[in-house]
């Protein structure tokens, strides 16, 4: 099998969330971070024929860089790569020391759901660099969806906001910090419960973050 662009793309993504990783034979590659508070799940178009556990991502996606078309074929103990007379097997890890997702999230009804384009993704992250702080909040204000990056712990400080133009007539405060929000550039479709859970779903992948929110955040429906 060759990784497709889209497959490798998300992959040097999951890397950045947790450098252990099993894919089960199929299509479905999933990563959940060491602290359990961001899940991803990708429906790749490359199968996998058997199953597939490496304990550095990075590495190993560092071994299929230094070929330019390689083929990968897995074996139930190694991965081999190959690319004319070149060879490297990569031996699998014991998946029962790596952290990866055991089963598929759940997710409860959404209580808040709006559209959250890329431009408006790298606008709240590159702010939220420039100003130096790290939480983002998504609140309602005079019954809009705003998204807020600022310092949580000193509210009167530097802070930047987009409004969503979304409506709404419940009362919130979601609080994330926007450096767990390790998310593949592209527009998203943001489902929130009220179960303190969050739903981030890729426009043009079949790509799902399931993200903690934080235990300051509050909701109260209408």
């Amino acid at each position: 099998m060759k990784l497709s662009r889209n497959t490798t793309v998300v992959l040097k993504n999951f890397a950045t969330i947790n450098s252990n990783l099993v894919v089960p034979e199929g299509k479905t590659i999933s990563t959940i971070s060491a602290a359990k508070d961001i899940m991803g799940f990708f429906e790749s178009e490359d199968e996998f024929d058997n199953e597939l556990a490496i304990f550095n991502l990075n590495e190993f996606l560092g071994v299929l860089s230094a070929f330019t078309e390689p083929e990968i074929e897995l074996d139930t103990k190694f991965a081999t790569i190959t690319q004319d007379k070149a060879k490297v097997n990569y031996l699998y890890a014991d998946k029962s020391h790596l952290n990866y997702p055991q089963k598929k999230l759940t997710f409860p009804d959404a209580d808040i759901t709006f559209t959250l384009s890329n431009d408006v993704l790298s606008k709240l992250q590159k702010m939220a660099a420039i100003l130096s702080v790290e939480d983002l909040a998504i609140v309602s204000e005079d019954n809009k969806i705003i998204l807020r990056v600022y310092d949580k712990k000193s509210p009167s400080a530097n802070s930047f906001e987009i409004d969503t133009d979304v409506e709404t007539e419940d009362s919130f405060n979601i609080d994330f910090k926007i450096d767990k929000l390790k998310l593949l550039p592209g527009s998203y479709t943001v489902d929130i419960s009220s179960k303190k859970i969050s739903r981030f779903t890729h426009a043009d992948l079949d790509l799902v973050y399931y993200c903690a929110i934080e235990a300051t955040s509050s909701y109260k429906k209408s």
